[in-house]
């Protein structure tokens, strides 16, 4: 596995279960039931809800996936099953506290030492491989690599080797031409590190200051995407009933939702080109010729991968001088898991419909690549 891959999934459980305080809180947990005034359904069923909000938010975060890549001695804490235990103990109505609180109590144990065996191995792995990481790498440097990786999760781009190598060669058409929307020098090949296993993770280097421009490029169709999912999933229907049946209004609703649907691939070509404009003040500007046409086209691609449930991570994201802000890699995975949780809710019509408006058919890149 590549270093910088192996490091980051690292960095998203000490961010998501460390620094959080999910594990602290856990421990609490265990020492607040353990006192006999506490031990009331009200109470302890309150903080099983605190427990399951946190989980379902690894799930979205793609925790398990993650940790199940790196860890080997030990299994993940996610697949206990601690959120399906949980659910089964709060539906029960007729449980009383002192049977909930030796339930609640084994879960909280198991939860514990299994965060705890994680956070052990993990931290012995990174000890391990941090040492071949540059810590003099700043990026600053033209021409300055930036590792990034690709993450393909939809059986359609992988479920064979010819339509995954179109998906590939897609990508790399994608790159290249987006080098050129902001930058004057050719770029050069993409170059492959490594392809890893799972849900299929291509992890590449790129010019480092395309690399962030990229980021934020998705991070917007992420942003966007994420509101028409809100919009579809409850916005819109909470409006559309307040009409009470008025033909007109239910008709200017009809035509935002298809604004906002347009509006996820729009907003990705709108902000390549605006990037590509800002690029065009740097001491070697782009050519803009065809910048309209580039924008297009790196703008379907990201649009198609994103919708279809894929991901994109930044794995060398730049130093930040605000010790309390979030880096770009991790906006980059909160707003995808925003998405996912989002796109969780839409019935299989909806899903469907965003589908077959962004999907790229073959027959587009065949006569692309003539």
């Amino acid at each position: 596995m590549n270093v910088e891959s192996l490091l980051n999934k690292i960095k998203i459980f000490t961010e998501l279960v460390i620094d959080s305080g999910f594990k602290r809180d856990v421990i609490d947990y265990k020492q607040s039931i353990a006192q006999a005034q506490n031990q009331n359904l009200v109470f302890m069923k309150g903080l099983s809800e605190n427990i399951k909000e946190n989980l379902i938010y690894f799930e979205n975060n793609s925790l398990d996936s993650e940790l199940s890549s790196v860890l080997r001695e030990n299994e993940p804490f996610t697949s206990l099953n601690t959120l399906e235990e949980l659910e089964e103990l709060d539906s029960d109505k007729e449980i009383d506290g002192q049977q909930y609180f030796q339930k609640f109590n084994q879960i909280l144990n198991k939860l514990q030492k299994a965060i705890q065996t994680n956070e052990s191995e993990l931290n012995t792995v990174k000890t391990t491989f941090e040492k071949y990481v540059s810590e003099e790498d700043d990026f600053d440097d033209d021409g300055e690599q930036a590792v990034m990786s690709l993450i393909f999760k939809d059986l359609e781009s992988t479920g064979s080797l010819k339509e995954f190598s179109r998906v590939l060669h897609r990508w790399n058409r994608t790159l290249l031409i987006y080098h050129t929307l902001l930058k004057s020098e050719s770029p050069k090949e993409i170059s492959l590190v490594e392809i890893q296993n799972g849900s299929i993770d291509v992890i590449f280097n790129i010019d480092f200051d395309v690399a962030i421009d990229l980021t934020e490029l998705i991070k917007t169709g992420l942003k966007v995407y994420g509101a028409y999912l809100l919009y579809k999933s409850k916005t819109a229907k909470e409006i559309i009933a307040s009409y009470m049946g008025n033909k007109k209004l239910i008709a200017t609703e009809k035509e935002r939702e298809k604004l906002m649907l347009d509006n996820i691939k729009d907003s990705i070509k709108l902000k390549a080109l605006e990037q590509h404009k800002e690029n065009l003040k740097t001491d070697s500007p782009p050519t803009k010729a065809g910048a309209t046409k580039k924008a297009d086209e790196v703008a379907k691609v990201i649009t198609d991968h994103i919708v279809k449930g894929n991901e994109v991570k930044l794995l060398t994201p730049p130093e930040l001088e605000e010790e309390d802000k979030p880096d770009m890699s991790t906006e980059l995975r909160t707003e995808t898991a925003t998405v996912r949780e989002r796109w969780k809710k839409l019935d299989e019509k909806e899903k469907q419909l965003l589908l077959d408006k962004y999907t790229i058919k073959e027959e587009e890149e065949e006569k692309k690549d003539k």
